[in-house]
């Protein structure tokens, strides 16, 4: 998550229009020490924050400082509903964890009479985990949170199959070509609202497009060396969205998004 001092400089920038910020990237937000302190300092300047969790670290003494915080959403991912199909995507995760921290921030929720954060279940469906939707939604139902979300999954080198992709291809990106090969669900056009209606922030304040940009290849400025403002209306920046317009294919990290 963004260093400290380059938070506080993004927030102070952007406050006068930011609406809503997404407390996450590559990682998991809990580890911060600073976490809460960063939900409270964009809470306080009337900002929206949402971030997305693991759960893991979702324990008592953590759930108190979330309903603290004044943190908005909280997305948890959880991406099977028994340990044995948990842990095939999730490796090394533990389920019950999970499941308990969960609970434990939904019961105290209620007994505070607050109404946030929004909580909501992200599933991630693949071959391996679909066949338990049926008993996902009986337990989100059972437990409480405020939105189930079942979503598509991301596949690096689709195009000869995996076992991650749906059989009930409603929960696929992707189809088959009929001949062993597999081609995306959606034809790319060339346009893009996410590179005009936010960007992402690296943990050293590098700026670029969007979450897709996993390894911070394309870096539209720094936040260290300029504004926001300033990169968002940067030579850079408007060179990258002239190619997105003009032929996307030609862009590595959006031939396989579906936006």
């Amino acid at each position: 998550m963004l260093q400290e001092k380059l938070y506080a400089k993004l927030i102070e920038e952007s406050k006068g229009h930011l609406t809503w910020l997404h407390l996450y990237f590559q990682g998991e937000p809990f580890l911060n020490p600073k976490f809460f302190e960063m939900v409270s300092l964009a809470d306080q300047n009337r900002i929206f924050t949402s971030t997305s969790t693991n759960a893991h670290y979702l324990n008592k003494q953590n759930v108190d400082k979330v309903l603290d915080s004044g943190l908005k959403q909280l997305i948890v991912s959880m991406d099977g509903i028994t340990q044995e199909i948990y842990e095939k995507y999730r490796v090394g995760g533990k389920l019950e964890k999970v499941q308990e921290g969960l609970a434990e921030l939904l019961n105290r929720r209620q007994q505070a009479g607050a109404k946030y954060p929004r909580v909501v279940l992200q599933f991630l469906v693949t071959g391996q985990n679909e066949h338990q939707i049926p008993s996902l939604k009986e337990w989100a139902e059972e437990i409480g949170v405020d939105e189930l979300q079942l979503k598509t999954t991301q596949i690096y080198d689709f195009e000869n199959g995996s076992e991650l992709i749906p059989s009930d291809l409603g929960y696929s990106r992707y189809l088959p070509n009929g001949d062993g090969t597999w081609r995306l669900k959606k034809k790319i056009e060339n346009k893009c609202w996410r590179m005009w209606q936010g960007a992402v922030s690296t943990w050293d304040g590098k700026i670029v497009p969007c979450c897709f940009d996993k390894d911070a290849t394309f870096v539209m400025g720094e936040l260290a060396k300029t504004s926001l403002a300033e990169i968002w209306k940067s030579n850079p920046y408007f060179s990258f969205r002239s190619q997105l317009l003009r032929d996307r294919s030609e862009i590595e990290i959006c031939r396989n998004c579906t936006e």
